[in-house]
């Protein structure tokens, strides 16, 4: 039985010693898979951050060679001079992070050899431009061309890093889940191991229990024999003698039984003695097991959580150093740019004193930095007009930035000169504006080129009107006469002459209203009418030549207003025409004229390709279009949205569009009510 129990405790102290060396061994396995799956994750993401890196140094170097070609300034090659090397070193570091994955190194290749064709490309656009050479469509094709292959390069090697970054997350969340379960089977497996002999070594210790009490029953017997043999004794004294042999023998019987008795008791002794060390040397190692089981738990967490926290710190640091370098740049070219620029740029509190001067504003204003700085603006601005900076600094004050605001300023020599300035407030890391920061532009030059212009066109648009009225009226009279034709294509080539005659005279009376806007001879005649009245007048007049649109226009009741007629007429024409040039057929158009705040609300909607929202500031300045695939064949010069402005400014109120790409446009214009 002693042999039982200690074989029963050994083998329970070394199962449970070798369930301690599995536990250990899977846990290493099991975070040293989290960690590679960690460390791979990064460097997917290494080589996607290093791709983005690359294409953004191309984009720098295009927009340096565009910049170059445009203007002919060489401070915009800055950016492409050193991209060559810096794209060569980017794409080493491209190859030798990608070294372990073929068809990323074939990516690479194709990326490299993409490169330097682009690279080429760019320097021969630019050695062309250096020698005087004239860019065409071809040449600005084939860049573009380049630039689309250098994208899709990019893009192709970014979706395949994707798609294996992809897989490593995969398996980093294979073993971040597998984990858990792993550890905790092992722990349940060695709680059991450990619970089943221990509950052994119990049943061995009852065993132990029951043979106790075996021999305990055993001496009460042998007890009672002696006093059963004391009385056989004293019963038969009177035979003494004749059994003396017999007494002898029970004498040496009893001295047999009581060294029986002593040995089997020294037995029970030495027993007992080793279950109880037995019991302690399983509790010490049920103790122990149980200790390093919560130390191997608490362990796991600490290097899940570690793991966590140097995935997140190696995250935040490359986000800090990112935005390090980005801003070390941004100031680099920002210091670079205002340096160069022949623009002024000019720094000043919200006082009104000049803080900032640049090259650009010596030159244009003739004040040096020394002069001009600490003195008031007011300096620059021409008596009569020193009512517009109280009124700037307010709306800078609120956070507004105020976008080509074109005026007259005095230089240092007393002329006067016409500049557009961009005016944005300056603000500290709390959001509060505490400067300013202005970029004049002298236009005096275009001033004087627009007003030679809009003197060209509207003396070019008289003499124009002259043939065009005559051509007109010939056309109508051969519709009249030739009305009933053998040949139906006499009716219809009149009637579709007819129509362009009607465009030309739009066009002319464009320019001639853009011109006479400019000379400041368009005069607003007000009047009381009836805006829904006029708005059936220009839809009747416009469904006579559109019959691929439907119009809807249900208006509640009467809107009187105090307007030009003429001039309001022509910007709902001017609405409707756009609607149904930019729409396909078949499309409805909904016209609104509604009341709000005190105010008449007119709106034209169609379901056409819609602008896109960087057009959607710039629609309503003169001879601006909106460049893409749709409009390339759409006749007009961009003046129709800039009267239609104008008119709606000088009746005190205000024009504005809202758009969706391929979904459609809505144009509005609100006016005070009579």
């Amino acid at each position: 039985m002693i042999n039982k129990f200690q074989r029963s405790l050994r083998l329970g102290y070394g199962f449970s010693l070798f369930m301690l060396l599995v536990v250990c061994l899977i846990s290493y396995l099991t975070v040293q898979s989290l960690m590679n799956s960690n460390r791979a994750v990064a460097h997917s993401d290494k080589v996607i951050a290093t791709l983005e890196k690359l294409l953004s140094v191309m984009k720098d170097a295009e927009t340096g060679q565009r910049g170059y070609l445009l203007s002919g300034q060489i401070a915009f090659l800055e950016p492409y001079n050193g991209a060559y090397r810096e794209a060569g070193a980017l794409t080493d570091q491209l190859k030798t992070l990608t070294a372990d994955n073929q068809n990323q190194q074939a990516n690479i290749a194709v990326i490299r050899q993409v490169l330097t064709q682009r690279l080429n490309t760019l320097q021969q656009l630019i050695s062309k431009k250096q020698n005087g050479g004239t860019l065409g469509s071809a040449d600005l094709e084939s860049s573009k061309d380049a630039m689309d292959s250098f994208r899709a390069a990019i893009a192709k090697a970014e979706g395949d890093e994707n798609r294996l970054l992809n897989e490593r997350t995969a398996t980093l969340n294979y073993y971040s889940t597998l984990t858990p379960i792993f550890l905790v089977l092992a722990a349940v497996l060695a709680i059991g191991t450990s619970g089943y002999f221990y509950f052994s070594v119990i049943r061995d210790l009852r065993e132990k229990e029951r043979l106790r009490l075996e021999l305990e029953q055993s001496e009460e017997e042998t007890q009672a024999l002696n006093e059963e043999l004391t009385a056989a004794n004293e019963e038969i004294t009177a035979a003494n003698e004749e059994l003396t042999a017999i007494n002898e023998e029970l004498v040496k019987a009893r001295e047999e039984l009581s060294q029986a008795n002593e040995t089997l008791e020294s037995r029970v002794t030495e027993r007992t003695q080793a279950l109880q060390e037995s019991e302690e040397e399983t509790q010490a190692l049920n103790e122990e097991l149980t200790a390093i089981n919560e130390e191997m738990a608490a362990t796991n967490e600490e290097l899940m959580a570690t793991n966590e926290e140097l995935a997140e710190s190696e995250r935040r640091l490359q986000e800090l150093v990112d935005e390090l370098r980005q801003a070390d740049e941004r100031s680099a070219k920002l210091a670079a740019i205002v340096e160069s620029s022949d623009d002024a740029i000019i720094g000043k509190d919200l006082n009104g004193v000049v803080t900032a001067w640049n090259r650009g504003a010596e030159h244009i204003f003739g004040y040096s930095e020394a002069e001009i700085v600490g003195q008031p603006i007011l300096k620059l601005i021409p008596e009569d007009l020193h009512h517009e900076e109280p009124f700037i600094l307010g709306r800078l004050r609120n956070g507004e930035k105020i976008d080509h605001h074109e005026t007259i300023r005095r230089r240092a020599d007393g002329g006067l000169i016409n500049v557009s300035l961009t005016i944005s407030p300056i603000h500290d890391k709390e959001g509060r504006v505490i400067g300013v920061s202005k970029i004049a532009r002298d236009i005096s030059e275009q001033k004087r080129d627009e007003q030679r212009k809009n003197d060209f066109i509207g003396m070019a648009s008289h003499e124009l009107k002259t043939p065009l009225t005559s051509l007109t009226a010939l056309v109508q009279v051969l519709q009249q006469k030739l009305r009933v034709n053998d040949d139906p294509f006499v009716p219809q080539a009149l009637n579709k002459a007819h129509l362009q005659t009607k465009k030309m005279s739009s066009l002319i009376n464009g320019f001639l209203n853009v011109s006479r806007l400019e000379s400041g001879k368009l005069e607003i005649v007000k009047q009381d009418f009836d805006l829904t009245e006029l708005a059936k007048e220009q839809l009747e007049e416009i469904r006579l030549t559109v019959s691929s649109h439907t119009f809807v226009f249900e208006p509640d009741h009467a809107v009187t207003v105090l307007a030009d007629r003429e001039k309001i007429g022509s910007v709902i024409s001017n609405l409707l025409t756009n609607a149904v040039k930019y729409s396909p057929k078949g499309k409805v158009i909904k016209i609104s004229c509604t009341m709000r705040d005190g105010q008449v609300l007119f709106s034209v909607q169609d379901e056409g390709m819609g602008i896109r929202a960087q057009d959607l500031p710039r629609i309503f300045d003169r001879y601006y279009r909106v460049g893409s695939e749709h409009t390339r064949h759409i006749s007009g010069f961009g003046v129709g949205l800039y009267l239609s402005a104008e008119i709606i400014q000088r009746h005190a109120g205000r024009i504005w569009a809202e758009s969706e790409k391929s979904v459609g446009s809505t144009f509005i214009f609100i006016l005070p009510v009579a």
